[in-house]
């Protein structure tokens, strides 16, 4: 597929794409996202470059959480959701919410997204079963709810037991420094910095990956959008993945990045060092298909958060679609 961008240019929109989506059903389209969570499109969102590509007005809607996102979408207020987790996500689908994969947008280890014990507790992961009772700050059904039952599991603590009280992370993390929890389960890059203040980190990268703990965060859409208006979701993604390549290259504005995502300059350029940006061919190869990651990690956060009334689906295979990936 012709790039709409090119990387020595800047924004240039190829005549072709902005011929196709014109004869779109969609006027306007209405985007996901979070703060606190520095991406390189972030620099095609401000700059309007997804506006030009698809040739109508991206209006982006900041969410606190994926599971927001998804309550949007199934309500119809939002068609794409960028860089949504998959807890979210697969709790949305195991709800039979009429959404889909199409992209993954990053990857990123247990520092992005991470449970801390407040120091004041005296709570390590040698004594975590003191954990049981006490009062844990957790967004439900995010990925911190995802890192938090996998952390305390593997620790061989009871999460049943735990007096989980769902917070939006700057929440959290304010309540985990005033000594109101005895841990906050966190992503963002603001949160994490202002609790970790007060407490430390419960499991190291290498427990976490030893307890089978990965994250990515994926693009997801509705079903009905998807199917109205494909060439811009091709569209959309293509930007993504040029402002990926251009990051890649060194080229982002990273001060425009990090005024989007309410971070430090400083703060950004840490954030996005630690991420991962895999390109269309890798996640093709790699994360796509039946036994591709994508499907493996919904099978298993299916399974974690499946429920009597919401149960894991058999075939996680349907709700992924990567045809619209750049060729």
């Amino acid at each position: 597929m012709k790039k709409i961008i090119s990387l020595l240019l800047g924004s240039i929109v190829a005549l072709a794409f902005s011929a196709s989506v014109a004869f779109s059903a969609a006027n306007e389209v209405r985007a996901a996202y979070f703060p606190e969570w520095a991406t390189p499109n972030q620099e095609a969102k401000v700059k309007k470059v997804y506006d030009d590509a698809l040739g109508v007005p991206v209006k982006w809607v900041l969410f606190g959480t994926g599971v927001e996102m998804s309550e949007a979408m199934l309500s119809g207020s939002i068609d794409i959701s960028f860089s949504q987790g998959m807890a979210p996500f697969v709790n949305a689908v195991n709800s039979k919410n009429p959404i889909k994969i199409v992209d993954v947008a990053v990857t990123y280890g247990i520092g992005n997204t991470q449970c801390i014990v407040g120091n004041a507790s005296g709570i390590t992961k040698d004594n975590a079963i003191d954990l049981e009772g006490k009062k844990v700050a957790v967004p439900l059904g995010t990925m911190a709810d995802y890192v938090f039952r996998m952390s305390v599991r593997a620790l061989g603590v009871d999460d049943n037991k735990i007096d989980v009280v769902d917070q939006q992370p700057p929440d959290g993390s304010t309540n985990l420094v005033d000594g109101n929890v005895a841990m906050a389960c966190l992503f963002g890059k603001n949160s994490i910095k202002q609790a970790l203040t007060a407490g430390s980190s419960l499991v190291t990268p290498d427990e976490a990956k030893a307890a089978g703990i990965t994250m990515f965060d994926i693009v997801s859409v509705t079903n009905k959008f998807a199917k109205e208006n494909p060439e811009m979701l091709r569209t959309f993604v293509e930007v993504t993945h040029e402002y990926n390549d251009k990051y890649k290259a060194g080229k982002s504005d990273m001060a425009v990045i990090a005024k989007d995502a309410t971070t430090s300059l400083a703060d950004t350029t840490d954030q996005m060092d630690k991420f991962g940006f895999p390109n269309p061919a890798e996640i093709t190869k790699d994360w796509c298909g039946e036994n591709g990651k994508i499907v493996t990690s919904l099978k298993l956060m299916g399974n974690l958060f499946g429920s009597d009334e919401n149960p894991a689906l058999k075939d996680y295979s349907k709700v992924v679609d990567c045809s619209f990936l750049p060729q």
